[in-house]
């Protein structure tokens, strides 16, 4: 990557960000940056909906608003010395209510979450897709993002 190559990552496998010196943590954590219990948060197999910047190449082709499948998925917290590491949120919850089928306990603590992020990490990329985004058959509609990242992985 360093070199000029690209990964993708899906799911618990975002924290390759942490790996790679990303200033990307955990958004599902209380006042003292512990992880939410399950008594406070869980979303098991529902379908979400996120905001996109659909200007960004990752995201060509979707529109404003997508739904995702999520199975308690992580969700990434920019920091503060996030810009300047590179690293731009493509996809975030911008409502404390996403969930559009299934349930969601908590679901308030998904609001300013990142689903999707993509890093510039030397010559190369990472892009970081928290959301389930090959999931079944809902991919129909987040699959663009795997095709853009494998597409946008030969482009020098």
């Amino acid at each position: 990557m360093e070199e000029g190559g690209t990964i993708l990552v899906i799911g618990s496998s975002t924290v390759m960000a942490q790996h790679a010196g990303l200033a990307v943590s955990n958004h599902l954590v209380d006042g003292e940056g512990n992880a939410l219990g399950e008594d406070k948060y869980y979303v098991p197999g529902s379908v979400l909906r996120v905001k996109v910047d659909n200007t960004r190449p990752l995201a060509y082709g979707l529109s404003e608003e997508v739904d995702i499948f999520f199975s308690n998925s992580p969700v990434m917290r920019m920091e503060p010395a996030v810009a300047e590491r590179s690293v731009t949120p493509v996809a975030w919850f911008d409502s404390s209510e996403p969930l559009r089928s299934g349930w969601a306990w908590g679901q308030q603590y998904l609001k300013g979450g990142v689903a999707v992020a993509e890093a510039k990490v030397g010559e190369g990329n990472l892009f970081l897709f928290g959301a389930e985004i090959a999931n079944r058959g809902q991919p129909h509609g987040t699959f663009t993002f795997l095709f853009n990242g494998i597409f946008l992985g030969g482009v020098r």
